[in-house]
């Protein structure tokens, strides 16, 4: 019997592993990348996720400040791989984003990054 479940768990474990390996979409890419000192100020931020996603909230701040900087919902709750968000004009300095979104499996993820814009 012991010998039994012990073959049953070796065939099940590798499965098991693999499938909430593949349950969540992480983020793969951001342009502007995490750290990145750009010039000029970017007119959209992308987003490249492994798998698609919805993107559930997404806030841009200044770093220094943490002013809030209003941008257009309309990405909201559209599912794609890639988004694209039109950003307004940017001055110089640090930018924060923060976002969440809900993979195609229901997961949430969320993370964030910063940039920065020279002058």
């Amino acid at each position: 019997m012991n010998r039994f479940i012990l073959i049953l768990c070796l065939f099940i474990s590798p499965q098991l592993v693999s499938l909430s390996a593949q349950a969540h979409s992480p983020l793969l890419s951001s342009s502007p990348a995490d750290g990145e000192q750009v010039s000029p100020a970017p007119a959209s931020l992308k987003m490249e996720f492994k798998s698609a996603a919805r993107l559930v909230k997404l806030a841009l701040m200044q770093d220094s400040t943490s002013t809030s900087i209003d941008l257009d919902g309309t990405f909201a709750m559209q599912e794609s791989l890639e988004h694209s968000i039109p950003l307004p004009v940017l001055d110089a300095g640090a930018y924060k984003v923060k976002w969440r979104a809900m993979g195609e499996d229901g997961h949430v993820i969320k993370g964030e990054f910063g940039f920065t814009i020279s002058e």
